[in-house]
């Protein structure tokens, strides 16, 4: 709009053209059509055409090829400005620099080249932005399948250890497999409810963590000791779901004896936008070679694909009988 209301009518009044609307209104009238039909006709025909290629760019290359030829006819009229034996005798005096063009054919150039131009800029900023928004959402369906994936992986590995408890607690007779069952199936509610969804409040995830350890209690024996606390100020903080219930998973797998004494330690507060999870766990035996620490390896991924430069995790042991998890994600403000 700028340049069709604003830069194209300053153009005309910087160039003598104005002058030929006394003497020559039709062609004037005419002209100034021709401007703008091909600026139209470049702008969303012509260059778009030429950038998506098959039977468009064959129509846009017919188009430039009429378009100048049109051009080339209102050039060819003949026009007698006040200048002209002026520009005659400069062109006597130096036909070298001016190439035997009258002033009326570099007027009508001048306009169209500068009309061409400004559509090609313009038109290859759109394909740049286009290209772009398309790389973009590809990159954002590819990671969103990768999430996906992930949480895939996720959910069968905490139903395999959910149900290694229940078979433990099966085949002793438990009085305690009935309570075991009902809170297994809560927790399978959350976490099918949950499959879909990118991010969940804190407060549910919380609650989820909480029933967890309770369900794994059930199956300890006096030598073990859980203990989870946590200090949130805003529950409403958006997390991934089934991302920190992995490292409490890998906690009581690998962390716990029902010969010796162990514990486990769970850690959870808030210090500002940054939320700040922590699990220390007594060591009896690490993951061998064939299970590559599929679960950590996976939150690792959704960690740099969901918080790529606002999140920190370390993992190792600290002391020669001590696993500790320090994981740090900052919300990103809105």
């Amino acid at each position: 709009m700028a340049f069709c209301l604003i830069m194209l009518p300053l153009m005309m009044y910087a160039f003598p053209v104005e002058r030929w609307w006394g003497a020559y209104p039709v062609f004037f009238g005419a002209f100034l059509v021709w401007i703008y039909f091909s600026y139209f006709t470049y702008r969303h025909f012509i260059v778009p055409g030429i950038f998506h290629g098959g039977k468009r760019r064959f129509y846009a290359l017919a188009a430039i090829v009429i378009s100048l030829s049109v051009t080339f006819l209102f050039s060819s009229y003949q026009i007698s400005s006040p200048f002209y034996h002026i520009s005659q005798q400069l062109i006597e005096q130096y036909p070298y620099p001016l190439w035997g063009i009258r002033p009326s054919q570099q007027a009508v150039w001048l306009y169209y080249i500068i009309v061409v131009m400004f559509c090609f800029a313009v038109g290859m900023l759109n394909e740049v932005y286009r290209q772009r928004l398309a790389r973009e959402e590809v990159e954002y369906e590819r990671n969103r399948a990768e999430l996906a994936l992930y949480k895939a992986q996720i959910n069968p590995h905490f139903l395999f250890n959910t149900l290694n408890t229940l078979y433990g607690l099966l085949i002793t007779h438990s009085d305690k497999t009935e309570v075991t069952l009902e809170r297994f199936i809560s927790l399978t509610k959350y976490m099918y409810n949950n499959a879909n969804r990118e991010f969940i409040p804190l407060a549910e995830e919380v609650e989820y963590i909480g029933q967890y350890i309770d369900l794994q209690k059930l199956r300890l024996n006096e030598y073990a000791e859980v203990g989870f606390t946590y200090e949130v100020a805003d529950e409403s903080m958006p997390v991934p779901p089934m991302m920190l219930i992995t490292f409490v998973e890998n906690a009581f797998k690998y962390g716990i004896s029902s010969n010796d004494p162990c514990f486990i330690r769970i850690r959870l507060f808030q210090q500002g936008d940054t939320l700040c999870f922590e699990v220390e766990n007594s060591v009896f035996r690490f993951e061998g070679k064939a299970s590559q620490q599929m679960g950590i390896e996976n939150c690792r991924r959704r960690l740099a694909l969901l918080y790529p430069d606002r999140h920190r995790l370390d993992i190792g042991r600290d002391g020669e009988n001590t696993f500790r998890v320090r994981l740090k994600l900052k919300n990103e403000k809105v």
